[in-house]
C-alpha cells in the first residue's frame, strides 16, 4: 500500500466473527493500523493496514457467533471489512479504506480499496472447506480459478493462461476404471502443481481439463513446455504403465483483452487446434484460431478435390532388423501437396476422418502402396508392407473384404501385408470390428498394435487380441538420450510381448545410441529417422542403402 510510507497509527486488536463457508462458526482476532493518507492524494480519507488471523486454534471466546458477520458497523466509527482465513493461524493481509463521516456525521461505509481477499495467495477457509476445492484432486475449482484470473486482470501486470485436458481420456476410463482414471486426475493435477510457482494458481475445472493461471511470468512459453514434458513421463495407475498424451492452449493478456472468459476463449482456440493438429502438444494462442471453422471448410475442400484428382500421394520409410542386417519392411505414409508444400499429416488426416474422406484416402494408399512395392515384395517371401488404418475404416463391415480385394488385385501375398491400428482401435472395436480383424488374420495379412504403451494395454488384454506386432511409441524411445539411462520398463515391454508370441518393433529412432539400447534389450525390428526419412517409391533402392549403412555403424559401434 502506498499509504505505508507514512507513520501509521497502530491499534488494539479487536474480535471479530463470522460464518465459513461450510457454516461453521469463526471467530478472528483482527488487527490493524491506521494509516493517513497522503497529501496528494484525492481521495481524502484513512488508509488502513489490515490483518485477519483465524482465532479459533486458541479456544478462546466462549459466545455464539451466529448471528455475526465478519465484518461489524458498529466498531466506534472505525468499520472494517473483514476476511476469513485457515485455522493454521496464518494471516492475510489486505487494503481497505473508510470513507470520511459524511456532513450529517453519519458513518460512511467501509469498502475494500485493495484486492478480494479470495485473491491472495494464501487458501481461504472456503477454499479449505470444499465450496472453492476440487475434491478428487485438492486443486481450486473452476469458480475458484475465474475469481483469481479476474482478480490478476484488474492489476497491470502480465497475465497468461494455460487450457489443457488429457486426450483420449475416456479409454482409460472405460478400459481400467474410474479409480484408475482418478489415480491419473491426482497425478497430473501434482505434476501441474510442481511445475509453476507457489503463487501461480492450477485448477482443475471439469473433468479431465485443467487450467493454468501465470501471473508475472517472464516467459508463458518456458513453463508450457515445462508442462509438456513433464506430462510426457509414464506414470503407473491401476497396476498399467501409461504415458498421458495432453492437449494444451497458451493465451496471454493484451491490450485488447476484455476479461477472463476471453482470455480462456483464446486457450480454448489453440487447445483446439492442437488436437486438430493430432494432439499431444501445446500451441500459443493466434487470432486466425478463432476462424477455425473456415479454415476447416476450406481445408475439406481441396482434400475432397486432392482425393477426386488422385493427388493423395504415398512415401515409405524402412524398417531394419538387427538380427539378419537387412531392411525387412516398408511402412507408407500419405502424403498430400497443396499449394507447392506438403501438408502434414496430423493436420490433414483429422479432417479426413471428421468429413468422411478416410476411408477413400485409407483405400488409395493401400492400393498404391501394395502396386509400388510389389516388385521389392517379390524379392523375399519374408518382405512385407505396413499401411496405417483409421478407426473409422473398420465401421465399414466390407473393410476385410475390401482390403483383401486390394492385395488380389495388385498381386501381393496377404502373408506380406501389415495393418496398424493404435490401441484406441482395439479397446473402442465392437464384435463386428473384431470379427474382421480375425478374418483378415485367417487370411495371412499381419496386425500390429501402433503407439505401444501410449495407452491402456494390460498383459490380459494383448493376449486376447488378435496381434501379430506391437511397436513401441517414439515418446518412449525419445526417452533414450546417453544409452545409459536405467528404463527398466522397456525390457518389460519387450519381454512380456515376446512371451505372448509378439514381435517388437521400436520406432522415432534418431540416434545411434537409441539404436543400440533397444537392439541390447532385444527389439526386433527398429524404424525412424537415424536409418531414413521417408521417401517416394522412386527413391527406394537410396532409402535402403542409407538405412542399411546407419545399420552398419551401429553395430560397429556396440
Amino acid at each position: 500500500m502506498a499509504g505505508l510510507a507514512a507513520a501509521p497509527s497502530p491499534h488494539a486488536p479487536f474480535a471479530g466473527s463470522g460464518r465459513r463457508a461450510d457454516g461453521t462458526e469463526l471467530q478472528v482476532e483482527i488487527t490493524c493500523s491506521l494509516v493517513p493518507a497522503p497529501a496528494a492524494a484525492a481521495d481524502t480519507g484513512t488508509s488502513v493496514a489490515l490483518a485477519v488471523r483465524d482465532a479459533g486454534h486458541r479456544n478462546a471466546g466462549t459466545g455464539s457467533a451466529a448471528g455475526a458477520t465478519p465484518s461489524s458497523a458498529a466498531h466506534r466509527g472505525a468499520s472494517l471489512g473483514g476476511a476469513t482465513h485457515g485455522s493454521a493461524g496464518s494471516s492475510l493481509s489486505g487494503d481497505f479504506r473508510r470513507r470520511t463521516p459524511s456532513a450529517a456525521g453519519a458513518p460512511g461505509a467501509a469498502r475494500a480499496a485493495g484486492a478480494a481477499p479470495a485473491a491472495f495467495v494464501g487458501h481461504d477457509d472456503e477454499l479449505k472447506a470444499g465450496s472453492l476445492r476440487d475434491p478428487l484432486t485438492a486443486l481450486p475449482n473452476g469458480p475458484f480459478f475465474n475469481e483469481r484470473l479476474a482478480a490478476a486482470l484488474r492489476r497491470p501486470d502480465p497475465v497468461d493462461v494455460l487450457l489443457l485436458d488429457i486426450d483420449d481420456f475416456k479409454h482409460l476410463n472405460d478400459m481400467l476404471g474410474r479409480s484408475a482414471a482418478d489415480e491419473l486426475l491426482v497425478e497430473v493435477a501434482s505434476r501441474l502443481r510442481n511445475c509453476v510457482r507457489p503463487h501461480d494458481t492450477v485448477a482443475r475445472l471439469d473433468g479431465d481439463e485443467f487450467a493454468v493461471l501465470l501471473t508475472e511470468c517472464l516467459n508463458a512459453d518456458a513453463v508450457a513446455k515445462r508442462i509438456t514434458e513433464a506430462l510426457h513421463q509414464p506414470l503407473r495407475v491401476g497396476g498399467t504403465m501409461v504415458r498421458p498424451g495432453v492437449s494444451m492452449g497458451l493465451a496471454s493478456k493484451s491490450a485488447q483483452t476484455l476479461d477472463g472468459a476471453e482470455l480462456l476463449r483464446q486457450a480454448d482456440a489453440a487447445m483446439t487446434a492442437v488436437k486438430a493438429a493430432g494432439k499431444d502438444n501445446w500451441l500459443r494462442f493466434r487470432p486466425e484460431m478463432l476462424n477455425t471453422a473456415a479454415h476447416k471448410a476450406d481445408g475439406e475442400t481441396g482434400l475432397r478435390r486432392a482425393v477426386e484428382l488422385g493427388q493423395i500421394s504415398v512415401h515409405y520409410q524402412p524398417v531394419v532388423s538387427p538380427g539378419i542386417g537387412s531392411v525387412v519392411q516398408f511402412e507408407a505414409f500419405a502424403r498430400w501437396e497443396r499449394h507447392g508444400r506438403l501438408v502434414p499429416p496430423n493436420q490433414f488426416l483429422p479432417v479426413a476422418e471428421q468429413s468422411g474422406l478416410i476411408r477413400e484416402i485409407g483405400d488409395e494408399v493401400l492400393r498404391r502402396a501394395c502396386a509400388e512395392i510389389r516388385p521389392w515384395l517379390a524379392g523375399d517371401a519374408a518382405y512385407s508392407v505396413a499401411v496405417n488404418v483409421s478407426g473409422l475404416q473398420f465401421q465399414h463391415r466390407d473393410f476385410a473384404t475390401d482390403v483383401l480385394a486390394i492385395a488380389a488385385s495388385t498381386g501381393v501375398d496377404p502373408h506380406q501385408l501389415t495393418l496398424e491400428l493404435t490401441e484406441s482401435v482395439f479397446f473402442d472395436a465392437s464384435s463386428d470390428v473384431m470379427g474382421q480383424l480375425r478374418h483378415l488374420r485367417e487370411a495371412g495379412v499381419r496386425i500390429a498394435m501402433d503407439d505401444f504403451g501410449t495407452g491402456y494395454s494390460t498383459l490380459g488384454r494383448l493376449r486376447e487380441l488378435p496381434l501379430d506386432m506391437v511397436k513401441i511409441d517414439r515418446s518412449f524411445v525419445a526417452m533414450i538420450k546417453t544409452g545409459q539411462e536405467q528404463l527398466p520398463f522397456f525390457g518389460t515391454m519387450v519381454n512380456a510381448a515376446h512371451a505372448l508370441g509378439l514381435k517388437v518393433t521400436a520406432e522415432g529412432i534418431e540416434t545411434p545410441s537409441q539404436a543400440k539400447y533397444l537392439m541390447d534389450r532385444g527389439c526386433d525390428s527398429l524404424q525412424g529417422y537415424l536409418f531414413a526419412k521417408p521417401a517416394p517409391a522412386s527413391d527406394l533402392a537410396g532409402t535402403m542403402e542409407s538405412a542399411l549403412t546407419a545399420l552398419d555403424k551401429v553395430d560397429a559401434g556396440r
